[in-house]
């Protein structure tokens, strides 16, 4: 075969390939990421290998609003299958690339905003207790068999404010991600802007356990209203803060 003919022969092929992209329902490519990630449903899928979108999101019980997709050309140069992926609606605002490798599956470069009540089906009080935003600078997330291994990047929580069991102005705070020490993932976390002190570290084992330690007080001593808040925490310490250690299984 000639080198001429060659050439014509890659782009029949080519162009053959991007005819059955545009032809293959985009469904395709949301069951494959449903399957790797059993807790999230796609509905309302539309478009084709390259393009789609869902007008529903939903992962674990959260309802994250809707997303589209685009296929990344570059996704092949690194083995994965790769999408630019863009979540919102009226209240948030989520943007970055998810690739679905062999055995995990990544969201990278994710950048944003969701607000606490999307994440109420992951804290321990009863809904609406809680109101703020999350700021998201996410490098990367991994997920196995739909479950997080491995995190980098940051988190902000700003303008929280606790409306159960009592209201309260929490603040802002600012969460450092990275691996753990035996591996999972590890957070420090620290007020920004807040009537609390807070230092903590939270780190999440690969085989589900957490470990939350760490030190919480007043940042104004005389701040009566923080004080009282903090006071159903038990006796503070010889300086006037609340050490806290929890363990379990998540």
């Amino acid at each position: 075969m000639s080198r001429s003919a060659l050439r014509w022969w890659l782009l029949g092929a080519v162009a053959y390939l991007v005819f059955l992209g545009a032809t293959f329902p985009a469904q395709y490519v949301a069951d494959r990421v449903m399957k790797k990630m059993p807790g999230l449903q796609l509905v309302g899928v539309q478009g084709n290998l390259f393009a789609g979108s869902a007008g529903e999101v939903d992962y674990a019980g959260a309802d994250l609003g809707a997303v589209d997709w685009h296929f990344d050309w570059l996704a092949p140069f690194s083995l994965t299958i790769g999408y630019r992926m863009h979540m919102h609606a009226e209240d948030h605002d989520l943007g970055g690339r998810v690739d679905i490798g062999l055995r995990h599956t990544y969201l990278r470069g994710l950048e944003g905003r969701v607000p606490v009540s999307a994440l109420e089906r992951w804290l321990p009080t009863p809904p609406g207790s809680a109101t703020g935003s999350l700021g998201v600078h996410l490098k990367e997330l991994a997920f196995e068999a739909g479950h997080l291994d491995s995190a980098e990047g940051a988190v902000d929580l700003d303008e929280a404010v606790l409306k159960w069991p009592t209201s309260a102005t929490l603040g802002s705070f600012h969460a450092d991600l990275g691996p753990g020490s035996g591996g999972g993932i590890k957070a420090v976390i620290s007020d920004t802007a807040s009537p609390l002190k807070l230092q903590a570290t939270l780190e999440l084992g690969p085989a589900g356990a957490y470990h939350l330690s760490g030190v919480l007080g007043a940042k104004d001593p005389g701040d009566q209203a923080t004080r009282n808040l903090l006071s159903g925490l038990g006796q503070p310490d010889s300086t006037g803060q609340y050490p806290f250690d929890f363990k379990g299984q998540w």
